[in-house]
Formats: structure tokens, C-alpha cells, sequence
């Protein structure tokens, strides 16, 4: 009696259940062990939306409806075994703490049989729990002034201290639900106030702190051993907070009687004098433990190693923010990794001229802003852009109409310190009244080549002519033009959205045109490197030419090219009559014939697409269809596909670049609400 009444309840209760946490998480062990198993379990459905970014592990895509009715079913179990576990700690460390000997069996069956009265005793004390949160965030909302808020939420979480003691009360003196409620709110108000803030403090207070703490520390730590220690500091926590609650129960009872009863045991605690003796008398439960405790941590064990093998081997991403955040925002056109492995970024900036900015080192801890192009959105509207044998990159863009039947082109050459025009550029090209599209790339061995694609004649829409211009240099001062072919196409076609040129090892320029309305991809590849010759291949007819719509909207759609080795040119595109993303694997130089893969059936905005060092396909997109931003290594059709992050808060357009390992290197705007944007970049560590 003495003994209980001195000291008060923290210190005597955390050193109680430091001398004896083996015996208190017995329950823990024996409850929360299946219970995590089979949670595990369930939720390996939802394993491939998983990735480890930065070290932890989160849902790069959305896992589907299984993930709300697996949150909703663990969440119920997890209270229900939580009370069942409370319980039986409660009457370990009411023994110990009265001189008593009960085996975690024992406890463990006393509590089972009381778990209908556990579980709606926990269940109030949760929903008092929410009851403080929510009044607290009411004054914020209502207010908006912190010291009130806090002193509020002060004041509601100590008039609800008193409900954790309502397990005791109801395991050890048999009392129902609320019964036990009311006994303890008697029981506090019996006491001072500096015992329920030491109550608030041991039970809720530093339990929450240390698992804050364990959080934050654990952050550093790779997710599967993270995952570990996160579960075997958990087991802890009951022990702990058992132990404070039932030390002030105890407490309560000392004060209130002026002897015992009993040499150890308080009359009202019924249960405990009982279990106590039967353990004194019966054998011991001890071997039976032992099995129950292999039983059920021998599963937990098995798919404890299986589970970290498993996200051992799910996508490894280094992301990180580029830019500091901007109201106007930044949608990253083009990523290239200069001669120097620094990172380069075209931004588009809406109404504002288009930017470069570049990493000031490989890590791209920081950037700096290399180039802001000149006012005028329109004259950038055909922007495009191709790397450089150097590392620098070229871009190229219609600067107004000329005279004579010329268009003039801005070509500029940028490194990770800045843009200049070639010397004794002219840049003007012979050109039709319409040109629409324009791409550019480097020859092998030195010059450029520009494909543009307009309407030579008002008079007849939908006929488009595709022309190559060669250059002997990046100045293209002396450009040499061949009129390549002409296609059929709808006259509404947003061009320059799916038009690509790529260059064969050999020199052949081959360029690519997809008519966003029917899905039919047009091929025009040149017999040799000056296009003497060339051909028109249509691999993808696409639809009949009958389901032509203008109300169709071409928006978002596009193609990209890549040149393999050999020759073979590999395509991806999205049509706007669908959204689904397509690759088509070219098996002739000219694409007269290719196989075709479906990899999204609804995505927002073009791909990117280039060839990693083993000559695999790598193309990024953003899947609508899954809510992620999806990064895919195709080898022929053959594709394996990873998800980046998810889709929620992320701009319409997303770059793509290896880096001097080869990994792929992707960029993407990110929306913080009123924070404006910034723009986010990941590298693929390893899958």
C-alpha cells in the first residue's frame, strides 16, 4: 500500500515495464504478429504500385479500390486486436505491480473474454479522441489563432484523460462498458490535477513522441528493415502505456483504502485475485506459450523475408526539386544531358518566352537560368529541339515568314553556360505558304537536317508537302531543299504536336507524321543520305477515312521518333481519337512493315521516347488511365513498365534524358496549390 502511493506514476511505471517488457509483450507479440501476417498478405495486390522514393516507400500509382477496403478491414481488426491486447497487458502489469504471478496465457484468455466490453471501452476512447482533435481544429478554423487552439486542446485532452482508465476498471473489476467509464471518471476526480496530467502524459503523450521520434529516425533508414524496426517498436508501446495506466489505477485504489484486504490484492479487483490463484495452483502455461509464440512469429518471419526481397526489387528513385516555386509555373518541354553530365531544361512558361535552365553540377543540387528566348509566343510555337555529337543542344524555331518563297529559321546552340546563333547563320529555307511543322536533327559526321511539313495551297486543304533540308553546318547558311512527299491529311491537324524526324547511322533522314484523327502514322524515309529518292510507307492505317470528325479534339496528341543502329526507325504515339499510347517497332528501314504494342489505353499529353546503350526503347508518358506518370523499357514489343509518381498535382508535359550511367532521367511539373509549382526530376537508381 505504501509502496503504490509513493513515488507517483511515471517513473515507477516505466521501470515496472522496463524490468519486465518480455512478460508485457507477450499479447503484443501473440496478437499483432498474425495480425500484420495476414495484412501483409492482403495487401500484395497492391505491391506493383509501390515505389521507394528517396528511401521510403510510397504508392506511385493508384492501387485501385482494394486499397480503401484494405485500409477499412485492417483498420477494424487493428482496433479490435488492440483492445484484446490492452486488456491482457493490463492484468500482467496489475500483477507485477501487486506482487502477483499470472502467465500471459492466462491473461491472454481472460481478455478474449471480455472482448466485446474492450472493444466498445476502445472504441470511446478513440471517439473522445476524435472529439478533442475536431473541437481543436473547429476553434483553428473558427478563430485562426494558435495559443487559443492549443489552450482549448489542452483543456478537452485532459477531460478526457480519464477514459484509459476505463481497461483497467472493466478487465479487473468485471464492470460492463459503461459502468467502467463511469468508475473512472470517479477514480480521476478523486485525484489532482497534476495526477491526470502525469496520466495524459504516460499514456498518450510520450507514446505518441517516441513514435513521432521513431518516424523521423527511421526516415534515413532503407524501407525494409525501416519496416522492421517500425513493427518491433510498436510491440513496446503497449507495455508502456499498460503499465502507466494501471499504476494509476492502483494508485487511485491505494488512496482509497486505509489498509488492504488482502496482502497484495484490492478487494474490487476481482479478476486478478482469481487468475492469480489459479496459476498458483494449476501447472504452468509456459511450454503451451512457447508453441503459441513459434506459431504465430514463424509466418510473420517467412514473409518478413519474402516482403524484403519483394521491395528490394520495386523502382528506386532519387527525386528532388529543380526550381525554386513559381506562381506562372513551368512545364519541362525538353531534358539533355550536356558533354559535361550537367542536366538542361526547356520550361515553358505559358504566355512568358521559353527558358533553359541548367544544373550547376551532376547531383543538380541548384540550377541557373541559361537562356529566357524573346517575347512572342507565337513565333515559338514550333519549337523543337535536337542534342548535339558535341553534348551541346540545337533548337530551332520559325522566326516569321521571308521573301521569295523563304522562311526564316532561328537556330541557336546551347551548353550549360549559355545559347549563340551559329556564326553567318541565315537560316532561311525555301518554304510553301503554310508551313506547320518543323523538326531538326544531327547528321552523322557533322551538319544538320530539317524536315517541315506545311500546305502549299489554301485552295486545297489537307494536302501537306514534307521537305528535308541538309546543312553543311549548324550555321545552315547554304541549305540544300528536297521536296520529299506530299500526304492527305485534315487541314484542322494540329501538325507540329505529331511530327518527328530522325537520321539514320548511314545519313537517311526519315521523318514521321501521325493524323491524330483516324490514328494512321505516315512514314517518309529517303533511299539515301542527299533523298534522291524517297518513299511514303502508311504501317498504321488507322481508321477509315469516313470517321474523320472535326469535333474529334487532336489535343494532346502526338509521336516521337527515335533511329535505331541498324537503321530501323522505333515510334511511339497517342492519338486523339482514343488517347491510348501505341509503339510501333519498325522491321525495315522504311517502316513499310512493324508490330505494334497497346501500352496505355488513356493518356494525357505526347510521350518521350529515347534508346538506352543496349538499344532498348525507354519512353515516359503520363498514364490516365492508372493515375501515374509511367516509365517504360520496351525491348522490340516487349515492354516492362514502372511507375514514377502519381498524377494528382503534376503538370500536363514530362521530359525525359539518361545520364552518363544510362539511367533515365525524368522531369515533371508539380503543383503546391498556392505555393505555385516547381519542377521535380528523379532518376531511376535501379529495378
Amino acid at each position: 500500500m505504501t509502496r503504490l502511493r509513493r513515488g507517483g506514476v511515471l517513473w515507477p511505471a516505466s521501470r515496472a515495464a522496463g524490468v519486465d517488457v518480455g512478460r508485457l509483450a507477450v499479447p503484443s507479440l501473440v496478437v499483432f504478429a498474425p495480425l500484420a501476417w495476414f495484412a501483409a498478405l492482403a495487401a500484395l495486390p497492391m505491391a506493383g504500385s509501390l515505389a521507394v522514393v528517396n528511401g521510403e516507400l510510397v504508392f506511385a500509382e493508384d492501387p485501385g479500390p482494394w486499397r480503401t477496403v484494405w485500409t477499412a478491414v485492417v483498420g477494424v481488426a487493428a482496433v479490435a486486436a488492440y483492445a484484446v491486447v490492452s486488456g491482457a497487458t493490463t492484468l500482467l502489469a496489475a500483477a507485477r505491480q501487486t506482487g502477483r504471478h499470472i502467465e500471459p496465457a492466462a491473461a491472454l484468455g481472460a481478455a478474449v473474454r471480455r472482448r466485446r466490453g474492450l472493444l466498445a471501452v476502445t472504441v470511446i476512447t478513440l471517439a473522445g479522441a476524435a472529439a478533442v482533435a475536431g473541437a481543436g481544429a473547429g476553434v483553428q478554423a473558427a478563430v485562426r489563432w494558435s495559443p487559443l487552439t492549443w489552450f482549448v486542446l489542452a483543456g478537452l485532452a485532459l477531460a478526457a484523460t480519464p477514459l484509459v482508465l476505463a481497461v483497467p476498471v472493466l478487465i479487473l473489476e468485471r464492470r460492463t462498458p459503461l459502468q467502467a467509464v463511469g468508475r473512472a471518471y470517479a477514480l480521476a476526480a478523486e485525484g489532482t490535477w497534476p495526477d491526470l496530467i502525469a496520466l495524459l502524459t504516460g499514456a498518450v503523450l510520450v507514446p505518441g513522441l517516441a513514435a513521432w521520434g521513431a518516424v523521423r529516425a527511421l526516415d534515413a533508414v532503407p524501407a525494409p528493415p525501416a519496416i522492421t524496426l517500425a513493427a518491433a517498436a510498436a510491440v513496446t508501446v503497449a507495455p508502456f502505456q499498460a503499465s502507466v495506466v494501471t499504476r494509476a489505477y492502483l494508485q487511485r485504489l491505494a488512496w482509497r483504502h486505509a489498509g488492504p484486504q488482502d496482502p497484495a490484492v484490492f478487494p474490487e479487483t476481482v479478476v486478478l485475485r482469481e487468475l492469480s490463484s489459479r496459476t498458483d495452483a494449476g501447472p504452468s502455461a509456459q511450454p503451451w506459450l512457447r508453441r503459441l509464440l513459434a506459431a504465430a512469429l514463424l509466418p510473420a518471419v517467412l514473409y518478413t523475408m519474402t516482403a524484403t526481397a519483394n521491395l528490394l526489387d520495386r523502382p528506386r528513385l532519387h527525386q528532388r526539386p529543380v526550381t525554386a516555386p513559381a506562381e506562372s509555373g513551368a512545364r519541362p518541354l525538353v531534358a539533355h544531358r550536356t558533354g559535361d553530365g550537367r542536366l538542361l531544361l526547356l520550361l515553358d512558361k505559358g504566355s512568358a518566352p521559353p527558358a533553359l535552365v541548367a544544373c550547376t553540377d551532376t547531383a543538380c543540387t541548384d540550377t541557373v537560368t541559361v537562356y529566357a528566348g524573346p517575347q512572342g509566343s507565337g513565333r515559338w510555337g514550333s519549337l523543337t529541339t535536337a542534342p548535339m555529337p558535341d553534348g551541346r543542344l540545337l533548337m530551332a524555331a520559325w522566326a516569321g515568314g521571308g521573301t521569295g518563297g523563304t522562311a526564316r529559321v532561328e537556330l541557336l546552340l546551347c551548353d550549360a553556360r549559355s545559347c549563340t546563333a551559329p556564326e553567318r547563320s541565315t537560316g532561311r529555307l525555301p518554304s510553301v505558304p503554310h508551313e506547320l511543322a518543323l523538326a531538326v536533327a544531327a547528321r552523322p559526321g557533322g551538319g544538320l537536317v530539317l524536315a517541315h511539313a506545311g500546305e502549299p495551297d489554301a485552295a486545297r486543304p489537307g494536302e501537306q508537302t514534307v521537305a528535308f533540308s541538309f546543312c553543311a553546318g549548324p550555321a545552315c547558311s547554304t541549305p540544300v531543299t528536297r521536296q520529299a512527299a506530299v500526304l492527305q491529311l485534315p487541314s484542322y491537324l494540329h501538325k507540329e504536336e505529331g511530327f518527328a524526324l530522325g537520321v539514320a547511322p548511314d545519313g537517311r533522314p526519315v521523318a514521321a507524321q501521325l493524323d491524330a484523327t483516324t490514328g494512321a502514322v505516315h512514314v517518309v524515309s529517303c533511299q539515301d543520305a542527299a533523298c534522291a529518292r524517297a518513299t511514303v510507307r502508311t504501317p498504321v492505317p488507322g481508321s477509315a477515312a469516313g470517321e474523320r470528325d472535326v469535333l474529334r479534339s487532336p489535343a494532346g496528341s502526338g509521336l516521337v521518333l527515335a533511329m535505331r543502329e541498324d537503321g530501323r526507325p522505333v515510334i511511339a504515339y497517342q492519338a486523339g481519337t482514343d488517347g491510348a499510347l501505341t509503339l510501333l517497332d519498325c522491321r525495315t528501314p522504311d517502316c513499310a512493315d512493324g508490330s505494334t504494342a497497346r501500352l496505355s489505353e488513356a493518356t494525357g499529353g505526347p510521350p518521350v521516347l529515347v534508346l538506352d546503350r543496349p538499344g532498348r526503347a525507354v519512353l515516359a508518358y503520363r498514364d490516365v488511365e492508372r493515375d501515374r506518370i509511367a516509365l517504360a523499357s520496351c525491348a522490340g514489343v516487349r515492354c516492362a513498365t514502372i511507375a514514377v509518381t502519381r498524377l494528382e498535382g503534376t503538370g500536363d508535359r514530362v521530359a525525359l534524358t539518361l545520364d552518363g550511367e544510362g539511367r533515365p532521367v525524368l522531369a515533371w511539373e508539380a503543383r503546391q496549390g498556392r505555393d505555385g509549382s516547381r519542377v521535380m526530376v528523379a532518376t531511376l537508381l535501379g529495378h
